[in-house]
This record gives structure tokens, C-alpha cells and sequence, in this order.
């Protein structure tokens, strides 16, 4: 049994003392450890980083890159309170463009390609069920005054329909958690048992 082995089997072990014994100074030690390694992990990545984005090519005469690692080091202006406001410019590029990034992203994947997906020919069960499921829950939402009479009223069974179909779809999601927990657990239980034990090996 190899030293990686017997580290992980330790820290395996000190995290399942939390079912047993709450909070408990060996599962604080595991998890102080994991968050500190996490963390120095970040550190050193972020180093390679910059040494491969900033400053690798500000040595080989790329002088382009001097204005990203300017914008960077204003960031840590906001500790002297004197010049925090200089963080301003380097934050608001960097809120713009996550926010250009993300919104062009999720207007494509969340919107556009969700209703287009929803378009399917009633030549199945499968797609008249999928479609019944949309017009619903759609219709569960319809709050304003001038749908509600109609939901509450002749189709109120689209609104009641709507709500089982979202029941049912966070059901599956709430099983689907779940059951990718416990594979986890699974297969920590069975590294335990035949990496460790030598059972069923």
C-alpha cells in the first residue's frame, strides 16, 4: 500500500467521523487540510498563470500584455484606502465583460436553443407529452389579470397539469442528486473495502 493510499484512506476515514460523532476535532483537522490544500492548489495555478500570460511574454518583448497586468495590480489598490479608487476601471472591464460573455452564452443555450428544441413534431407520444409539459407549466405562470380568469377557470387543468409536470421534473433532479451522492459513497466504500481491507479484491 502506497503512501497516496493510506493519506487518502486517513482523511476518508476522519470525514465519515462526522456521521458519528458531529463536530468532532478530526473531521475539523480533514477539513481544514482540504480547504488549505485547496487553496495552495489555487495559489500555485494562479502563479503558472501569470508567469505563462504576463510575464514570459512581457520578457520576449510583448509589450501588449503590460496593460492586462497593469489593470491586474490596480486591483489591489482597494487596501490603501487612499487610491481604492483606482480599482474602478480594472473592475468594471472585468464585470462588463463576464457579464457580454455570459449574457451572449445564456441568451444562445437558455433561451434561443431551449425554444427551438421545444418545436417537434406530434408523430409520438414521447414529443406530445414534451409538448403538453411546455404549454403547461408555461401556463402556470401566466399571473396577470388578463390570463388568470381564463387559468383559474376553463383551463384551469393546464395550470394543475403544469404543476404536477414540475413536480415531477424536480423530483427526477432531486433523485438525480442523490443518487450521484451516493455513487460517491459507493466508491468510497469500495476503495475502502478492496484497496484497503483486501475484500473482494
Amino acid at each position: 500500500m502506497d503512501a497516496a493510499t493510506v493519506v487518502s484512506t486517513i482523511f476518508t476515514l476522519a470525514l465519515f467521523s462526522f456521521i458519528f460523532w458531529k463536530d468532532n476535532p478530526i473531521y475539523n483537522i480533514a477539513e481544514h487540510v482540504f480547504v488549505a490544500v485547496g487553496a495552495g492548489h489555487a495559489v500555485v495555478a494562479s502563479y503558472f498563470v501569470l508567469k505563462g500570460s504576463g510575464w514570459d511574454p512581457l520578457v520576449k518583448g510583448e509589450t501588449g500584455v503590460l496593460i492586462p497586468i497593469i489593470l491586474g495590480l490596480l486591483l489591489f489598490a482597494r487596501y490603501v484606502k487612499g487610491i481604492a479608487w483606482l480599482t474602478r476601471p480594472s473592475v468594471a472591464i472585468v464585470v462588463a465583460c463576464g457579464a457580454g460573455l455570459s449574457l451572449r452564452g445564456s441568451i444562445r443555450a437558455d433561451f434561443l436553443d431551449q425554444i427551438r428544441a421545444s418545436f417537434l413534431p406530434l408523430v409520438n407520444i414521447n414529443n406530445v407529452i414534451f409538448i403538453l409539459g411546455v404549454v403547461s407549466v408555461i401556463m402556470y405562470f401566466f399571473f396577470t389579470n388578463h390570463y388568470t380568469k381564463y387559468t383559474r377557470g376553463r383551463l384551469g387543468f393546464l395550470t394543475t397539469t403544469g404543476e404536477y409536470f414540475m413536480m415531477v421534473a424536480f423530483g427526477a433532479s432531486f433523485g438525480q442528486a442523490c443518487m450521484g451522492r451516493l455513487s460517491t459513497l459507493i466508491d468510497k466504500i469500495s476503495f475502502m473495502l478492496k484497496i484497503v481491507l483486501r475484500i473482494g479484491a
